[in-house]
């Protein structure tokens, strides 16, 4: 009686240090556990959304869409971070050609409508939303609306532009697509491009300040754009691709331990490999083991679930690969002896790399007193690097080219990005 009661308290003190996972916050993988669901299609397609390691109230967000930063977001007329003009160099490659020159910063946070939707929705099941943290972010301007053929690729074709430099004639590749107009458009827009990106860890809901400076022959479609408050989307975009670190909850496992059976399936593999084996090779006994095809092992596995139930089945082969690697650690000592060969020569210096071998232990105790048991074994997968991005909007501006840049408030669309 005592026994069980041990056991279900270890079991329950494992079953709460796997859902409890880790002591500090972090996005969870969302192979872990998947909060979209909780959520409204258009919260949905507005962020990519994250369960957190530690608290189940709090949920991390990264924004699908960015917008120009606006300044009195709140006010009838609000002033976006956004300048643009036209200038033609007087030296340079492009002396004489016409470049746009624009600028400002991008509010990473997404539109402020859809954030006070998403901190609404959340708010109305009990949880609180907070901007991920990000190891690293870049920031990239490309060409959109492009055709795309059946085989996936988009319609190019690249010549060579002959030019004479400094250092002689060089060749210069030009390369330009079909855009869905039917029109061929160059593939590089912009001669020059800046942005301040965060160093280190930072917020996802942060300003990225920018520069940039287009390629000649784009200042007539930039004007017709800025005088109606067109989306560039549909022409270029600028995208702040995000490195997160997620992690995943610890992995608890139930095993079944037969020690008489055990032993004697290991004495028949030791057998065939001559009484010792080679590190690769004890791994390979203990995944025959547990994968128990023929239903006669002497260790059986049950893996802990989401709901605190346990299954014979892991759900992945990840899964049952390291539920090999932890039951190896656990009952490797209590099976066999380890010896070491040093290889050392008679002549020169000495080999200080060892090989590992093993044999079977005489372990008296677990074959004399210990016919069954019963063992929890966890383990902690670690964490990986989750990309995501934020494909960051220039919409609403107007003006520019000598006037002052302002926010279409005339639009419903760009008046709910403001959150008005």
């Amino acid at each position: 009686m005592t026994s069980t009661i041990k056991k279900s308290k270890l079991a329950l003190a494992l079953t709460a240090a796997a859902f409890s996972a880790f002591a500090t916050a972090a996005p969870l993988d969302q192979s872990e556990k998947d909060v979209q669901g909780f959520f409204s299609v258009d919260t949905q397609q507005a962020y990519n959304l994250y369960a957190d390691s530690a608290d189940q109230n709090l949920v991390w967000y990264v924004p699908k869409v960015g917008q120009i930063a606006l300044s009195g977001a709140s006010t009838s007329a609000p002033k976006p971070r956004f300048s643009v003009y036209s200038r033609a160099p007087w030296t340079g490659i492009f002396a004489g050609q016409n470049l746009v020159h624009f600028g400002g910063a991008f509010n990473t946070s997404g539109d402020r409508g859809a954030l006070l939707k998403l901190e609404s929705e959340a708010q109305a099941q009990g949880f609180r939303v907070a901007p991920a943290q990000a190891a690293k972010v870049t920031t990239k301007f490309l060409l959109t609306d492009l055709v795309v053929g059946n085989d996936g690729r988009i319609d190019t074709h690249c010549d060579t532009e002959e030019w004479t430099g400094p250092n002689g004639t060089v060749l210069i590749p030009v390369c330009k697509a079909l855009n869905n107009q039917g029109e061929w458009v160059n593939t590089d827009f912009l001669s020059k491009f800046r942005a301040a990106t965060p160093r280190g860890n930072s917020t996802v809901s942060t300003y990225i300040p920018f520069q940039a400076t287009s390629m000649p022959d784009w200042d007539f479609t930039i004007q017709e754009w800025m005088e109606t408050g067109s989306n560039w989307d549909a022409n270029i975009q600028a995208v702040a691709e995000w490195e997160l670190t997620t992690v995943k909850k610890v992995r608890v496992a139930r095993i079944n331990i037969d020690w008489s059976r055990t032993f004697e399936q290991a004495s028949t593999f030791f057998a065939i490999h001559n009484n010792a084996c080679l590190e690769v090779e004890i791994g390979t006994f203990f995944k025959r083991l547990l994968d128990n095809q023929n239903g006669e092992s002497g260790i059986t596995v049950e893996y802990l679930q989401a709901d605190g139930s346990y299954a014979k089945e892991p759900t992945s082969e990840e899964h049952f690969i390291q539920t090999v690697e932890a039951v190896r650690k656990e009952m490797r000592d209590e099976l066999f002896n380890e010896m070491r060969d040093y290889g050392q020569s008679q002549i020169g210096d000495v080999n200080r790399e060892a090989t590992a071998m093993y044999t079977l232990r005489a372990n008296y105790e677990k074959l004399v007193f210990k016919r069954n048991e019963t063992r929890y074994v966890s383990w902690n997968p670690g964490s990986s690097v989750t990309n995501a991005a934020t494909n960051m909007n220039i919409q609403c501006v107007r003006g520019g080219f000598g006037t002052q840049v302002t926010w279409d408030m005339d639009d419903a669309a760009c008046r709910n990005i403001a959150g008005q």
